[in-house]
C-alpha cells in the first residue's frame, strides 16, 4: 500500500522511525515556535548590538567589522519579518525575510573574508543569493511549497557553510588559522544543522508554514539560536585574539629593546668615569654630591667644584622635589632602581628628560646610591613626534586648519622648551603674508595683538622674516641686540630670543613657523628639528586646503551641471531628477503636484530683428520675472531655447492656473530694454497636474506640453489648462 503511494518500506520504516523520535520529543518538551522565534529575536538583537559595540571600538583597526555587523542586522531584519508572517504580506515576511537572512549570511562571509585575508566578494556567491531569491518567489507566488523553501534556505546555509571551510583551508596562510580555528568549527555546525534540517524535511512534513511547523522545526529554531549566539562570541573572541596577538608582538618588541638597553647599561656600569652615560654618587639621606663623572658634568653644566659636596636639591636639579622622595623611598626598600623617568634641570635652566638607574652601595658607614643618568630627551622628542603626527592627523578630521596649526603650535612649544610660536603663510605673489595661527600661550598670556588672517607686506616685516628672504633657518638668541630690527605693535609679546625656518616647496617659500622665548639659547639641533616639524605641518595643513579646494570645486562643478548657465535657472536634467522625486513624494503623500509649460510666442524675431546678445538678455529678463513669481519650494527651470518649465508642488490645478496667468501678464508687462527701446514679449503657457497612478514626470510633462502647444495654436499669449 505504502509502494502505491510512492514510499517504499525502507523510506517508510524511517519517516515511522523519525516520527516516532520527534513524537516523543514533543511530548517531553513542547516547544512553542512562536515563542522561540520571539526568543530568536531578542537573542539576535543582543547579538547585533554586542557586535555593534565591538565594530565602534574597533572600527579603524581591522576590515570587515562593518560587514559582519551589518550581517547581523539584516539577519535580524530577516527573523522579525518571519516573526511576523500572521501579520505581514508574504513579500514582506517570506520573500524579503528570506532575503534579509540569506544576505546576512553573505556580508557575515564577506566580512569575515576582509578580516582574514582582506579580499573582496566573490561573485560566484552573488549568485547564488540570485538565484536563491528566485527560486523562493517561484516556491512563494507560483507553487507554494513550504518544505521546499526550508530545504532551500538550509541548502544555502549548507554552501555558505563549506564557503567558510574553504576559507580556512585554501585561502588563510597557515601561520593565521589558529585564531580562525573555532570560527570554521561553529560554521561547520551551523553546515551539520542546516544538512540535518535539509534530511529532515524530506522524510518528516515540516507543518504547512512557519507559524503551523512542527515541533522539530521549533527545536531547529533553537538550535540555531543558540549557535548564533556562540558565533557571536566566536567573532569577539576572533577580533580579541588578533589584538592580543598583535598586542603580544609589540610588548615582545618593546622587551627586546629594553633587555638591550638595560644589558648594554650593566655591562658598564662599573665604568665609572669613562661611562658616556652621566654617573654619580650621593647620600641617600639628604643627596649630597660624592662622586661624579665628566659625562655628568657635561650634562648638568656644573664644574666639578660646584658639585662635589653640594646637594641636589641645593644645585636645583629635581624639577619636581617629590621624585628625589619617591626615588629614595623605593632604593630604602628595594635598592635597585631601573629605568625611572624623571624630569631634571640643568645648570642654565633646560629641562631634560633621563631615564634614571640606581644601585644601593655602602661606602664607610653611610648608606649611599650609585646613578646612572642618561638623557634620553631626543628618544623622547622622537617618541613626541611620531605622536604629534598621528594626534595631528587625528585632530584634523573634525577641525579648520586654522585650529589645526593651533594644536601643532602648542605641541611644538612643548618639543622645543619654547613660549610663544607662530604659522604664517607666504602668498603666491611671494611679497606679502598672511597672519595665520598663534599657539594659545601666546594669544592668552604673551601677544594681543591682532591680525589672523591679515595680509601683510613682506617688506614691512622685521628680523623674523630674514628666514624667507635668505631660504634658510634664522637664530636670533640675542633679539634686544639686533640693530636693524623695526620693532613690534603694540600688545605684541615681547621677544627675548627666537628661532624661524622657512617651509620650502617646489622652490618657493610658502609658510613660515616661528618659536621664540626658550630659557637658554637655540641651537642647530633646534633648527632642524623645528624644520622638521615645520614640514609635517605644512603636509598636513596644505592637503587639508587642497581637499577643502577639490570639495568647493566638486560643489561649483555639481552647481554647473545642474543649472543653466545663461539663466541662472535650474537646467533640463536638474528638473527631470527633481521633477521625479516630487512625482514620488505627491504620490507617497497623497499631494498634489502642477506643472507649467512656458514658451516664448515668436521669439525667433527678437533674435533675428536685434540680435542673439538682445535674445539672452530677453531670456534672462524673463527667468528673473520667473524667479519673482514663484516660491521658494517651486523649482522655475530652463529646458531649452525660449522654453521653460515650472514644478509647483503642494499645488492644486486651480491654484496652478492663476500662477501661470500671473506669469503670462508678468512677461506680457516686461520691460526689457535694448537700445533704450522696450523689446516687447508674450508667453502661451499649458498647466497640468497629476493623476491618479501617474509614476514618472514624463507623464505629467507630456499633459503641460500638449497643453501649451494648445495654447500656441489658439493664437498665443495665453493659458490653457490640459483636460
Amino acid at each position: 500500500m505504502y509502494q502505491f503511494a510512492g514510499i517504499d518500506d525502507d523510506h517508510y520504516r524511517h519517516y515511522l522511525f523519525l516520527q516516532g523520535i520527534i513524537g516523543k520529543g514533543s511530548i517531553m518538551i513542547s516547544i512553542d515556535l512562536t515563542t522561540v522565534m520571539i526568543g530568536f529575536v531578542f537573542g539576535n538583537l543582543i547579538c547585533f548590538i554586542l557586535l555593534f559595540s565591538q565594530w565602534r571600538n574597533n572600527r579603524t583597526h581591522y576590515p570587515g567589522l562593518g560587514w559582519w555587523t551589518a550581517g547581523f542586522f539584516a539577519n535580524l531584519i530577516g527573523i522579525i519579518l518571519l516573526t511576523g508572517r500572521d501579520h505581514l504580506p508574504e513579500f514582506f515576511s517570506m520573500l524579503l525575510g528570506s532575503l534579509f537572512m540569506v544576505s546576512g549570511i553573505l556580508l557575515l562571509y564577506v566580512g569575515v573574508n576582509r578580516f582574514l585575508i582582506n579580499k573582496g566578494l566573490p561573485r560566484h556567491l552573488l549568485f547564488l543569493v540570485v538565484v536563491y531569491i528566485a527560486l523562493q518567489t517561484y516556491f512563494i507566488y507560483i507553487q507554494p511549497d513550504f518544505r521546499i523553501r526550508n530545504i532551500l534556505f538550509s541548502t544555502a546555509m549548507f554552501f555558505f557553510s563549506l564557503q567558510f571551510v574553504w576559507l580556512y583551508f585554501r585561502q588563510i596562510k597557515v601561520e593565521d588559522r589558529p585564531i580562525a580555528r573555532n570560527l570554521v568549527i561553529v560554521t561547520s555546525l551551523f553546515g551539520v544543522m542546516a544538512l540535518a534540517r535539509v534530511l529532515l524535511n524530506i522524510l518528516v512534513s515540516p507543518g504547512t508554514g512557519p507559524s503551523h511547523s512542527s515541533s522539530y522545526e521549533a527545536f531547529a529554531y533553537l538550535v540555531f539560536q543558540m549557535l548564533y549566539i556562540v558565533l557571536t562570541l566566536t567573532l569577539f573572541a576572533l577580533v580579541n585574539r588578533r589584538l592580543y596577538n598583535d598586542l603580544e608582538r609589540d610588548i615582545a618588541e618593546r622587551k627586546k629593546v629594553e633587555s638591550a638597553l638595560q644589558k648594554s647599561e650593566e655591562k658598564y656600569f662599573k665604568a665609572f668615569q669613562s661611562s658616556p652615560d652621566a654617573v654619580m654618587i650621593t647620600r641617600i639621606e639628604d643627596g649630597k654630591i660624592i662622586e661624579v663623572n665628566d659625562a655628568f658634568l657635561k650634562t648638568i653644566g656644573y664644574e666639578r667644584v660646584e658639585a662635589i659636596n653640594q646637594t641636589t636639591l641645593a644645585l636645583g636639579i629635581w624639577v619636581d622635589i617629590s621624585d628625589r622622595e619617591r626615588l629614595v623611598e623605593d632604593m630604602r626598600k628595594k635598592s635597585v632602581i631601573r629605568n625611572a623617568q624623571f624630569q631634571i634641570k640643568t645648570r642654565n635652566g633646560l629641562i631634560i628628560q633621563v631615564d634614571f638607574s640606581a644601585d644601593y652601595i655602602r661606602i664607610g658607614d653611610e648608606d649611599c646610591m650609585l646613578s646612572v643618568i642618561r638623557d634620553v630627551s631626543e628618544r623622547k622628542q622622537i617618541e613626541d613626534i611620531i605622536r604629534l603626527r598621528l594626534t595631528l592627523w587625528d585632530y584634523s578630521i573634525l577641525h579648520s586648519p586654522i585650529e589645526v596649526m593651533q594644536k601643532a603650535l602648542d605641541e611644538i612649544e612643548k618639543s622645543t622648551g619654547s613660549q610663544i610660536s607662530f604659522f604664517h603663510l607666504v602668498n603666491d605673489d611671494n611679497a606679502t603674508l598672511t597672519l595665520q595661527a598663534w599657539s594659545t600661550n601666546t594669544k592668552n598670556t604673551y601677544c594681543k595683538t591682532e591680525g589672523s588672517g591679515m595680509h601683510y607686506p613682506l617688506e614691512q616685516a622685521g628680523v623674523w622674516a630674514d628666514c624667507i628672504r635668505e631660504r634658510r633657518p634664522i637664530i636670533h638668541n640675542d633679539y634686544a641686540a639686533l640693530t636693524n630690527k623695526k620693532g613690534m605693535p603694540e600688545g605684541h609679546a615681547r621677544l627675548d630670543r627666537e628661532l624661524v625656518v622657512p617651509i620650502i616647496q617646489e622652490d618657493r617659500v610658502v609658510s613660515v613657523l616661528g618659536v621664540g622665548n626658550k630659557p637658554i639659547n637655540y641651537d642647530e639641533k633646534d633648527a632642524k628639528l623645528l624644520e622638521y616639524l615645520a614640514s609635517l605641518v605644512w603636509s598636513i595643513v596644505s592637503k587639508m586646503r587642497a581637499d577643502a579646494q577639490i570639495r568647493e570645486l566638486n560643489q561649483q562643478l555639481e552647481e554647473m551641471a545642474m543649472s543653466d548657465e545663461l539663466t541662472d535657472l535650474a537646467n533640463r536634467r536638474y528638473f527631470f531628477l527633481r521633477g521625479n522625486e516630487e512625482i514620488i513624494r505627491s504620490r507617497r503623500y497623497r499631494a498634489s503636484l502642477s506643472l507649467i509649460m512656458l514658451d516664448l510666442d515668436k521669439f525667433k524675431t527678437i533674435n533675428d530683428t536685434f540680435g542673439h546678445d538682445t535674445g539672452d538678455q530677453a531670456l534672462q529678463c524673463v527667468a528673473k520675472t520667473l524667479k519673482a513669481q514663484c516660491r521658494e519650494v517651486d523649482i522655475p527651470a530652463r529646458l531649452g531655447g525660449e522654453e521653460f518649465g515650472i514644478l509647483l508642488p503642494n499645488t492644486q490645478l486651480e491654484e496652478a492656473v492663476n500662477v501661470a496667468e500671473r506669469i503670462r501678464r508678468a512677461i506680457e508687462e516686461l520691460h526689457c530694454m535694448h537700445e533704450g527701446k522696450t523689446v516687447a514679449m508674450t508667453a502661451s503657457l499649458g498647466v497640468a497636474s497629476t493623476k491618479p497612478g501617474m509614476k514618472v514626470l514624463d507623464e505629467l510633462f507630456h499633459h503641460a506640453d500638449t497643453a501649451m502647444y494648445q495654447a500656441k495654436n489658439a493664437g498665443r499669449n495665453r493659458v490653457v489648462l490640459y483636460e
